[in-house]
């Protein structure tokens, strides 16, 4: 089940940034929904690196000639596909955040006013 929903969020994403080549350029472009995309995976693969990591020390099998610190088994397929079905997720939020505005970004304090910095 945890797979499929995987494979679902990954499509959706792959969908909608499409679909944003045929869209009015309003909201999310696709250029713009690519880099956002891109950063958050890179961001979200290094949170997802130090993931179940042992290192050669913790086993107790240090081959010689190597950092007793280097992983034993870093799985990177499956990490890799995790960051993806999370940045998808991530992408997702943001992409119906920014389209469709359930929070209008003026309700938002912190952001700046929306006709510009020429009101100060």
């Amino acid at each position: 089940m945890g797979r499929i929903l995987g494979y679902l969020a990954v499509a959706l994403t792959f969908v909608l940034w499409v679909a944003q080549l045929f869209l009015p350029s309003e909201g999310i472009g696709f250029v713009t929904g690519l880099v956002v995309f891109l950063i958050t995976w890179w961001i979200v693969l290094f949170m997802t690196l130090p993931l179940g990591v042992r290192s050669q020390a913790e086993q107790g099998e240090v081959v010689e000639g190597t950092e007793p610190g280097a992983p034993v088994l870093p799985d990177l397929k499956k990490k890799a596909w995790l960051t993806t079905v999370i940045a998808s997720c991530v992408w997702l939020v943001l992409f119906v955040l920014i389209e469709f505005q359930p929070i209008p970004l003026d309700a938002i304090p912190f952001l700046p006013n929306p006709e510009g910095f020429d009101s100060y």
